[in-house]
């Protein structure tokens, strides 16, 4: 009879070698689900970098081109041309340091992630408020260029008219205002660059390293009940 009770099953199964414990693939799953949001953090960070430096880059790149051309009727008659950078040098000042935020906002964290992001809107807004001054006046600038070349600030300027590069160069104030805007928005959870910083792929390696250990140890505890160990 004694034999027969110590043969009846107890009602709890070990597990078979080589089976790994339900803790691991909960706490691959526990990993993955705290990976997600990391890596969105990190493409949001990345896309508002990219917008800034883009934005910031059509700025410099459109404003040495020629805005504006006039023709000079009086005292002689020829064809006066501007460059934006000759209307204005407040869009490159601004494209500078939007170019240099962009660099800055893969790195700063908390306050200072908000600090740049602020900072690229004000450039962007002020690159826009800048060129969309100076269209309203482009005989004024005409006028001026025409005076450097010996005629005079009284010279009588017609036929004005600008191109499309100062509205290329709103295009990118404005893209560099929708990064700073974004990184205002939605730049509290991103990380920054600094010596704890460990890649998504490390972190879901350690986990399951970690499972390993913990399926090692239930296995452990397995075996010593199936001996006959007193646990308690």
């Amino acid at each position: 009879m004694a034999s027969a009770a110590q043969s009846a099953p107890t009602g709890t199964a070990a597990p078979a070698p080589g089976t790994a414990p339900a803790s691991e693939p909960a706490a691959t799953v526990t990993e993955q689900a705290r990976v997600r949001p990391a890596r969105r953090a990190a493409r949001a960070k990345f896309t508002a970098a990219l917008l800034a430096a883009v934005g910031s880059g059509v700025i410099l790149l459109t404003i040495g081109r020629g805005w504006a051309t006039g023709e000079v009727t009086d005292p002689i008659t020829f064809k006066v041309s501007a460059s934006g950078s000759q209307l204005t040098g407040v869009p490159y000042a601004l494209g500078l340091a939007g170019l240099a935020g962009s660099v800055a906002l893969l790195a700063v964290r908390n306050v200072g992630r908000h600090l740049v992001g602020a900072l690229l809107a004000l450039a962007g807004a002020g690159s826009v408020y800048a060129v969309a001054d100076r269209l309203h006046s482009l005989d004024s600038a005409l006028r001026t260029s025409a005076g450097s070349q010996g005629l005079g600030s009284d010279a009588v300027i017609s036929h004005v008219s600008n191109n499309v590069w100062p509205y290329l160069t709103i295009l990118g104030g404005v893209v560099l205002c929708l990064a700073g805007l974004y990184t205002l928005v939605r730049g509290r959870g991103w990380s920054g660059l600094g010596g704890r910083y460990e890649t998504p792929a490390v972190s879901a390696e350690a986990a399951v390293e970690a499972a390993r250990e913990r399926a090692v140890t239930a296995r452990d505890i397995w075996d010593a009940q199936g001996r006959g160990n007193d646990l308690t």
